[in-house]
């Protein structure tokens, strides 16, 4: 039986520590590239949730400033309809307290006034229907479109770490996967800066709107309060001779 020496013994364990050293090593390294990832993903959830909570908060303010101008809107024709329904009425009066005229014109200038009633209550339509296609037009289509692509857009980002990892060999080249995900995240983090402001700028854009459409409307006003009292004055002339 042959007998190791000792100074075989202390060669062999000299290489086994080199050897568990070298493992241990690589194992710290491979632990401490995974950390990078997780690090990485933790950032994009992190970075992810805050955009969309700001978001989310746009969106509220975005919501009541439609809100506020559909209410203004609103009490512009809250005043067009009382005014000319109290026009009207005064204008049935007219025609009840009239002398002079016998029953047959008396029905024939009712039949006149209920006919061009339908037309002024087309132009109150009219006014109605305009400011709500311009106002909704614009609601629609200049904020929700750039908020929806921004959050989606955000959305992604969740996933950023698992999509790269499938674009990328991290057994091969761990560093290219890195490398991508430094780039993917100064990419969402120059998003997150600058969709904030540009959302809050298409907000503001409403007013501008909104007040043409408003004086719009009160303009559209005005001119169906000024045909109802055409109408009525050229009904009335048929009071003057008995609707002959």
């Amino acid at each position: 039986m042959c007998t190791v020496s000792f100074a075989l013994k202390a060669e062999v364990k000299m290489f086994a520590k080199f050897f568990l050293l070298i493992a241990l090593v690589q194992v710290g390294c491979a632990q401490q590239q995974f950390d990078v990832l997780v690090e990485f993903g933790t950032n994009f959830s992190t970075l992810a949730l805050e955009t969309q909570n700001e978001i989310a908060e746009l969106y509220h303010f975005n919501g009541d400033i439609v809100r506020e101008f559909n209410r203004e809107l609103l009490l512009e024709l809250g005043r067009l309809v009382p005014a000319m329904r109290e026009a009207d009425s005064s204008f049935q009066e007219q025609i009840e307290a009239a002398d002079g005229i016998d029953a047959e014109c008396r029905e024939y200038v009712e039949e006149l006034r209920e006919l061009f009633l339908l037309f002024q209550n087309w132009d109150i339509q009219d006014c109605a229907y305009y400011a709500h296609v311009e106002l909704a037009e614009d609601s629609v289509n200049r904020f929700l479109p750039y908020a929806i692509t921004f959050l989606s857009e955000n959305t992604r980002s969740i996933s950023q770490v698992v999509e790269s990892f499938a674009r990328n060999n991290a057994v091969a080249d761990l560093d290219a996967l890195v490398g991508e995900l430094d780039g993917e995240w100064e990419y969402y983090q120059t998003l997150a800066i600058s969709f904030g402001d540009f959302l809050f700028e298409e907000i503001l854009a409403h007013a501008d709107v909104a007040d043409r459409v408003y004086l719009e409307l009160v303009e559209c006003s005005t001119i169906a309060q000024d045909l109802q009292e055409a109408d009525q004055e050229y009904i009335l002339s048929y009071l003057d001779n008995n609707c002959e």
